[in-house]
């Protein structure tokens, strides 16, 4: 029979032997992932199309010193960044607030359909203003079901693997933009206008195997609970499970009761604390949603937007002939990278590879920078290096952890809202970065070249410094040790990090 885990006791210890057993749960994850792929995909379509020749023509202007003779300016590029950004921030908000009204499950489905709105839109678009218009809409589906997948997955996983779920996060992100990059390598051999329309209407299929699985999609059995619909909690969990270990449906049943009610409980202790919003910015709570935005938002600091967003064009302007085959490379070692976090942050712990990794990111951008202050081609290629080695580290730790560490500090009964200040705090810092990049890198604007590492060394040095100070350790805690930690500081003993860091 092998292993058979207690499912009435959490068992950190027996977690890949718990996992073994969780195969359903596996694929429903995958599922819920599906927006995070969509996500990654999106966010450098822009930059990757901008490297071809034929969209350059259609969205351009004349500028002879191009290989093509067409330049897209820094401010459009810049536009289409925003609108992207923006249209990411209003979805993460629709779906903060709806997400308790109608459930986990539905806000997949109108996503879904923002999100297609959104592509025919694009795939439509014959000037640079209609792309733009496509590229909101689209991000705000996108947005709303990529805040989905954190939600569920933190409230129905078990706490043994808690943290390899949530690794699912930017998992799902980085295959997403790996997918893009082998399928840009390939339609970037063809001539003409589907050299960059066949990145965007592939698009599409995100959207298809979204809606085809969205009816059998169970509901979250917690969102079920809170609603006091006990019987269809069951039946949900019997979907994710199946029926064969009637045990663990009913440890389960108890396990996300308890927790359902513990949040009501804390709510209720609230009640004249204002609402929920404001809450999240008092007492205990504002050193948790700091501790939650600073990770994720500082994913964009220290450069994702800049790689993940625009290596493509960048290659190509700092003189890499095959910059869409080194793309792809690259690509390959951030999802291997990525894979090892799955590991990692059970083993090491979420902490240690939070702040250790921002360190040495920071340490690589340095370097960059002061490679960009030499004009040689050796420089060139040894930037190329750092970009790797920055991809390396950075999917293995901040990237992959960022958004655990966030959707893991917030107490219960203020999760979802917390999702939403969190993705919203992502968005503005992306659309930050994502704005001024283009003026950073383009020809037209500040063409730093790899300079430009200086600007994000500059990002990083603060950003390492808050990390250490505030970022605990949650590795092996239940959420109901996490949230003990705001009641009794000194009743978990296993947490001694997680006790020093919110209990000052």
């Amino acid at each position: 029979m092998g292993f058979q885990p207690n499912w009435n006791e959490v068992q950190p210890e027996h977690k890949w032997g718990v996992l073994s057993k969780q195969k359903r749960f596996l694929l429903w994850a995958v599922y819920t992932s599906v927006g995070g792929m969509m996500l990654g995909y999106d966010f450098g379509v822009a930059g990757t199309a901008t490297a071809m020749s034929a969209f350059q023509r259609q969205m351009g202007e004349v500028y002879p010193s191009q290989p093509s003779g067409y330049l897209i300016p820094a401010r459009i590029q810049s536009g289409w960044f925003a609108a992207s950004a923006a249209g990411d921030g209003v979805g993460s908000v629709m779906a903060g607030l709806l997400l308790g009204w109608i459930g986990r499950k539905h806000v997949i489905g109108v996503g879904s359909v923002i999100t297609a709105i959104g592509v025919a839109i694009q795939v439509a678009a014959k000037s640079w203003n209609l792309f733009l218009a496509g590229r909101f809409i689209n991000a705000i589906g996108y947005g709303a079901v990529y805040i989905v997948s954190p939600v569920w997955m933190g409230e129905n996983s078990r706490p043994e693997l808690r943290g390899f779920f949530l690794c699912f996060m930017n998992g799902s992100v980085v295959f997403g933009q790996f997918l893009l990059a082998v399928i840009s390598r390939g339609s970037s051999t063809i001539v003409g206008e589907w050299s960059y329309q066949t990145v965007i209407v592939l698009q599409f299929l995100y959207v298809a195997i979204l809606l085809a699985v969205y009816p059998f999609f169970p509901e979250s059995p917690y969102f079920l609970l809170q609603k006091g619909d006990a019987k269809r909690a069951r039946e949900s969990l019997v979907r994710i499970h199946g029926s064969d270990d009637q045990v663990l449906i009913d440890a389960e049943v108890a396990r996300i009761q308890s927790n359902v009610i513990a949040s009501e409980e804390v709510k209720r202790a609230a009640e004249n604390k204002g609402p929920l919003l404001q809450q999240c910015f008092t007492g205990t709570n504002l050193k948790r949603t700091m501790i939650a935005i600073i990770p994720a938002a500082g994913q964009q600091l220290i450069g994702a937007t800049f790689v993940l967003g625009y290596i493509t064009y960048f290659l190509g302007l700092i003189g890499v002939k095959d910059n869409f085959t080194v793309t792809m490379i690259l690509y390959v070692v951030n999802l291997l990278s990525n894979l090892s976090a799955f590991f990692l942050i059970e083993w090491v712990g979420r902490r240690t590879l939070l702040v250790y990794g921002v360190f040495f990111l920071t340490f690589i951008l340095l370097i960059m920078g002061i490679m960009g202050c030499i004009n040689t081609m050796g420089a060139i290629w040894f930037t190329v290096v750092c970009i790797f080695l920055w991809s390396l580290v950075y999917e293995a730790t901040i990237g992959a952890i960022g958004f655990a560490v966030a959707s893991e500090i917030s107490s219960l009964p203020l999760r979802a809202t917390v999702q939403s200040i969190i993705g919203m705090s992502s968005v503005i810092a992306a659309w930050v970065i994502g704005f001024t990049t283009p003026y950073m890198i383009n020809p037209d604007a500040g063409d730093l070249g790899p300079k430009v590492g200086f600007v994000f060394f500059g990002l990083g040095v603060p950003l390492s410094i808050s990390l250490f100070f505030l970022v605990p350790e949650t590795k092996g805690l239940s959420f109901d040790e996490v949230r003990a930690s705001t009641i009794s500081f000194r009743e978990i003993p296993r947490s001694k990090i997680l006790v020093e860091k919110l209990s000052t």
